[in-house]
């Protein structure tokens, strides 16, 4: 499905290294803090996005985030988390099921597929993967890829 996502203001944790199980340990701890500052609901929207391509950048070098976009009416300490503004623009959205083998696939994959459907990919922007809470609890997940 082709979308427009909106530029927004979010709050983030980042990890820097190997993208992998790290990256894992960076979501249970995003989605803790969440929890304990009252910003995980029904409508919980959350982006994981590997900021740079590990065949460019040394894989120790690799930045990880993970984020939402920024509460409004909503304070909270910026000890664990940063701020800043995401970069919306069009997007070809898969929704692949939520497990591990199904996202490496996706991954695999999407380049692939999106030339296939005649489309390019902006190579400015990040892919993301986007976890809506209303999803993952039926064992989904998308895969949101940029183009131009």
């Amino acid at each position: 499905m082709q979308e427009r996502i909106p530029s927004s203001k979010v709050i983030y944790m980042r990890r820097t290294g190997e993208y992998g199980v790290e990256n894992y340990k960076l979501m249970d701890t995003f989605k803790k803090w969440m929890k304990e500052n009252n910003l995980y609901d029904e409508d919980t929207v959350i982006y994981a996005i590997p900021m740079d391509n590990p065949e460019i950048v040394k894989p120790c070098q690799c930045r990880y985030d993970v984020c939402i976009n920024q509460p409004q009416n909503h304070t909270f300490e910026l000890n664990q988390v940063q701020r800043r503004e995401l970069e919306g623009g069009n997007y070809l959205t898969f929704l692949i099921p939520h497990t591990t083998n199904a996202v490496k696939t996706a991954w695999k994959m999407c380049f692939s597929e999106l030339e296939k459907l005649g489309y390019l990919l902006d190579k400015s922007r990040p892919v993301m993967e986007r976890y809506r809470k209303t999803l993952v609890d039926r064992h989904y997940c998308e895969l949101c890829i940029p183009i131009l």
